[in-house]
């Protein structure tokens, strides 16, 4: 028993360290800050971050005598585990949840979906709905929540199609790299 629950809790202590990352993956930070802001003891900060380079989820400099760690924005995986995290967070609010009632598709798109956002990064979505007022509503709602700036661009079908030829590059990004939170793609035919 004693051996699952170290393992459970140092499986969670990980999390904890690697989410420093994930929310700033721009900063360079040293190893005393980086246990002091994720309140683990320098020994566990230290082989946090052997792990952490050894899967390439980081990256690391040195300058003077100071080495600094950094999250590996080039790492595939670290990409997805960030992916992971905002779209739990986007999960939690119940956002999903309440634009399923008026929505046939919500997607993701820009920075956060593609794993390169930071804490300063807007939350870009489609939306695509007939009642745009209580879309509109929900997003607001939900950007208090997270206080994060959300960058909603609601749509009918019908002008959802129109953007195939109004704005191609727009509606291309949006399918080849957005996540679907409702419905499939809105692949306009």
């Amino acid at each position: 028993m004693k051996k699952e629950y170290n393992k459970k809790t140092s499986d969670f202590l990980i999390l904890k360290a690697l989410k420093l990352f994930i929310e700033n993956p721009y900063e360079k930070i040293y190893l005393r800050e980086f246990a002091r802001k994720t309140g683990i003891s320098l020994n566990s900060a230290q082989r946090f971050l052997k792990i952490f380079l050894k899967e390439n989820l980081i990256k690391d400099s040195r300058k003077a005598n100071l080495r600094f760690f950094k999250a590996n924005l080039d790492s595939v995986v670290f990409r997805q585990i960030k992916i992971a995290f905002s779209l739990k967070k986007i999960e939690d609010t119940e956002l999903i949840e309440k634009l399923k009632e008026v929505s046939s598709h919500l997607i993701l798109f820009g920075s956060v979906a593609e794993g390169l956002n930071d804490s300063k990064s807007d939350i870009d979505l489609v939306c695509i709905g007939i009642n745009s007022k209580k879309i509109k509503e929900i997003i607001s709602e939900f950007q208090e929540k997270i206080n994060q700036e959300v960058n909603c661009h609601i749509f009918s079908w019908g002008k959802w199609k129109e953007q195939t030829k109004l704005n191609k590059a727009f509606y291309l990004d949006v399918i080849s790299k957005g996540i679907s939170l409702i419905g499939d793609k809105p692949i306009a035919e």
